[in-house]
């Protein structure tokens, strides 16, 4: 019993066979959609069984509590489901949210609930009422207490039904779980699910060279104040389209360096993960992988593709090669990654603290390559020719604004407009 709930949450071991998938907007969404696009991942070029769909609502668009249009074809495609219910809203709006589950269970019964892979209550709801998300202009989020509330709720639904057995958690970015404030909900969680964006990232060195690090930084934090509960990656991704982000180049060729260093090591390391988007067409930034049901850059991973991080103790660094291969140490995990030839990245404790990135720049011949040190100076040594810059330290790493058709425009009731994370 014990292997086969392990199986479902899907840990770090790459034994267990990780869920994979894409997230999909409900805006403008009806069955032959839903149905159309799960057929696309499930059957896309190098995108090896991509067949599960993390879903934000229950409610199908246009109605007052409806389930929603994705369940029907997710049973006819045999799609796996992360379901969400919408929390940023009240009671009143919640309790809307509430009977869809319920109509679903009793509607479709168990050829539901054996796709169900676990339930999301809210996303990014915590963000969005920070610091940073107010700033950033986020829109309306939800309060620690009443996503407490409403987890309780959901709980409460579900028991003695067959989804009774399923795990129940929250989507959020890593800033806001590692705050101590908020760990109550982490407490009521059975999973965190973790939005992370290195592209978002502009008080960091966001290259792509670096993204990889940075995604791996921001989940060892999380998975420290995580209590054990499996860490599920609902959002990620690189835009192929868009602007610059502080140095993070919107491109296909970055958007497929990114997918070879994160999902690839996500799939590897047998984490439960959805990626963002399948399709993005006319958003920008542009996230989809895919045009026309083809993929826009290689989607297959080898067995040693990717980026390990498996710490979850003291300090780290990463060291830059001749051939543009960073190799980062945490502890006792090691891993790599592709990376600019002049840029070296460090990071203070993992799980804790700030991080930090050196451009450490020199000339001449390829030679030794450099180290960096968190509170130091990291110098870079080419030949004879070395140079040095000093750590520059960032303060926050989560996902910043974004707007989506999945998320933003996600409008239950008058109080969601139009979102941006």
């Amino acid at each position: 019993m014990k292997s086969s709930i392990l199986a479902v949450l899907g840990g770090a071991s790459t034994a267990l066979a990780a869920v994979r998938g894409f997230n999909y907007a409900s805006q403008g969404q009806s069955y032959d959609g839903f149905a159309s696009q799960f057929n696309t991942a499930a059957s896309l070029a190098g995108a090896d069984d991509f067949t599960s769909a993390r879903l934000y609502t229950m409610i199908q668009e246009g109605t007052t509590n409806t389930p929603i249009d994705a369940i029907q074809a997710a049973i006819d495609t045999n799609t796996t489901l992360l379901l969400g219910l919408w929390a940023s809203v009240d009671q009143s709006s919640f309790d809307n949210e509430i009977t869809a589950l319920k109509s679903a269970i009793s509607q479709y019964g168990s050829s539901f609930a054996e796709l169900v892979v676990g339930i999301s209550v809210g996303s990014e709801d915590l963000y969005r009422i920070s610091e940073t998300g107010i700033a950033a202009g986020s829109g309306v989020g939800q309060s620690p207490d009443v996503l407490v509330d409403y987890i309780g709720q959901v709980r409460s639904a579900i028991k003695g039904t067959s989804l009774g057995s399923k795990p129940v958690g929250h989507v959020d970015t890593w800033n806001v779980y590692v705050n101590g404030s908020n760990s109550d909900v982490i407490s009521n969680c059975d999973f965190l699910g973790l939005d992370e964006y290195p592209y978002y990232q502009t008080t960091d060195v966001n290259t792509i060279g670096n993204s990889s690090f940075l995604f791996f930084q921001a989940y060892d934090r999380v998975q420290a104040v995580s209590g054990g509960k499996p860490i599920w990656i609902t959002e990620a991704g690189w835009p192929v389209s868009g602007p610059t982000s502080n140095l993070a180049v919107a491109s296909v060729d970055d958007a497929e360096t990114f997918w070879q260093g994160v999902a690839c090591a996500l799939e590897n390391r047998g984490i439960n993960f959805w990626w963002y988007i399948l399709n993005d067409e006319g958003s920008s930034p542009s996230f989809g992988v895919s045009s026309g049901g083809k993929p826009l850059y290689n989607l297959a991973c080898n067995a040693t593709a990717g980026y390990t991080s498996t710490s979850s103790s003291a300090s780290s660094t990463a060291t830059a090669s001749k051939n543009g291969t960073a190799t980062a140490s945490h502890g006792s995990g090691s891993g790599s990654s592709s990376v600019t030839l002049t840029t070296v990245t460090a990071s203070g404790a993992v799980g804790a603290g700030p991080s930090a990135a050196v451009p450490a720049t020199a000339t001449g011949s390829s030679g030794a390559g450099a180290t960096g040190a968190a509170g130091a100076t990291a110098t870079q040594t080419q030949g004879g020719a070395t140079g040095t810059a000093p750590v520059a330290t960032s303060t926050y790493t989560g996902a910043a604004i974004r707007s989506e058709g999945s998320m933003a425009g996600l409008a239950i009731g008058a109080l969601v407009a139009a979102l941006v994370l």
